[in-house]
């Protein structure tokens, strides 16, 4: 996984789940942390997408919260967040959808269609908001035009 290959706005979102990681006392930076941080985006690109894709972004984020209310937190000054095996999955998978569509960098959409494929507590909130990949990508394709 190669940070450089990331768009600055995907590098931002990344941060901005490690800030939400750290808020909530988290020890490891979850796929969840990222799709929050997506959910979170004032632009609202990822619940756009989600909502496009035939999902509901509603139920995505009810879920996720549920999801992310029962990680277990670490207090103290020796609390330090490190990547979880399944975050770095989904930033290596997003890595070769985006080099497989001819992105020379990784898009914030293709974080998110990583989200909905590699096995994770993220997925499964995208599954219960009725997103899938195909649907996802056909949105995409829709808001690229091509591009």
């Amino acid at each position: 996984m190669d940070l450089s290959k990331f768009t600055e706005r995907s590098r931002g979102f990344i941060q901005a789940a490690q800030t939400i990681a750290t808020r909530e006392n988290h020890q490891r930076l979850t796929p969840d942390h990222i799709l929050k941080a997506l959910l979170d985006d004032e632009e609202g690109l990822a619940a756009n997408l989600i909502n496009a894709s035939g999902g509901d972004a509603k139920r995505v984020r009810e879920t996720l919260e549920l999801s992310m209310g029962k990680m277990p937190q670490v207090t103290g000054d020796a609390a330090q967040v490190y990547l979880d095996n399944a975050t770095t999955k989904v930033l290596a998978e997003a890595e070769a959808i985006a080099k497989k569509a001819g992105d020379s960098f990784v898009p914030v959409e293709r974080l998110l269609m990583a989200l909905c494929m590699v096995k994770s507590d993220a997925k499964i909130a995208l599954e219960a908001g009725k997103v899938t990949a195909q649907g996802l990508n056909a949105a995409i394709n829709d808001l690229r035009k091509g591009r």
